[in-house]
């Protein structure tokens, strides 16, 4: 029910202040929650159904869940911030097909590959590039249709969930809440967030 989302959202906004306010720092908030955002659900069906690459690390880091759009700025901003923690937190990347033509075949391109972050490196690296953005793929046709569902698989997740922006985050923290980030989050508040601090 939307009144008990709505409850749910800021029971995670007060945590978030809270730790803010213990800090003495403020706390930049991410994007507007949508009303219908339920962030159990998304943490659950994500575990449960999403497809997902990641990056190599030290065991038993902390685990936070992403949905990203290979053709959004938005989630290399995303991306740019969280890599310097990646040696304390898991971010799993779930690719989806959001923005553009490029967004299915791009994310099919890095979860086939056996070391799929180089691939995703190679992609960040190139994204600003003029003529095309990002990684460059082979013939559409020829990319494994398992895959591609999966791709796809996410992309639904993503909006049932009741995502409205990507990149889109959910963390399930040491009291079981379940918050919400994105790319409006510094280095710093996302540290936070993730109790690294």
């Amino acid at each position: 029910m939307p009144t008990s989302l709505s409850r749910r959202t800021l029971l995670g906004s007060a945590a978030l202040a809270c730790a803010a306010a213990a800090s003495g720092t403020a706390l930049a908030k991410p994007a507007a929650v949508p009303s219908i955002w339920e962030g159990k659900k998304m943490y659950d069906t994500m575990l449960r159904q999403g497809t997902y690459f990641t990056y190599p690390g030290p065991h038993r880091r902390k685990v936070a869940h992403v949905f990203i759009d290979t053709q959004c700025p938005d989630c290399e901003r995303l991306f740019t911030r969280l890599q310097p923690l990646f040696d304390r937190v898991e971010v799993r990347f779930y690719p989806i097909a959001y923005l553009g033509i490029h967004s299915e075949p791009q994310g099919t391109t890095i979860l086939m590959s056996k070391t799929p972050w180089k691939v995703f490196d190679e992609h960040h690296k190139h994204f600003r590039d003029a003529e095309f953005r990002g990684l460059r793929y082979g013939p559409v046709d020829r990319l494994p249709e398992e895959l591609r569902t999966k791709v796809w698989t996410n992309t639904k997740l993503h909006r049932r969930c009741g995502c409205r922006a990507v990149p889109y985050g959910v963390y399930k923290n040491s009291k079981g809440e379940f918050l919400p980030f994105d790319e409006n989050l510094t280095t710093r508040e996302l540290a936070r967030l993730f109790e690294l601090n």
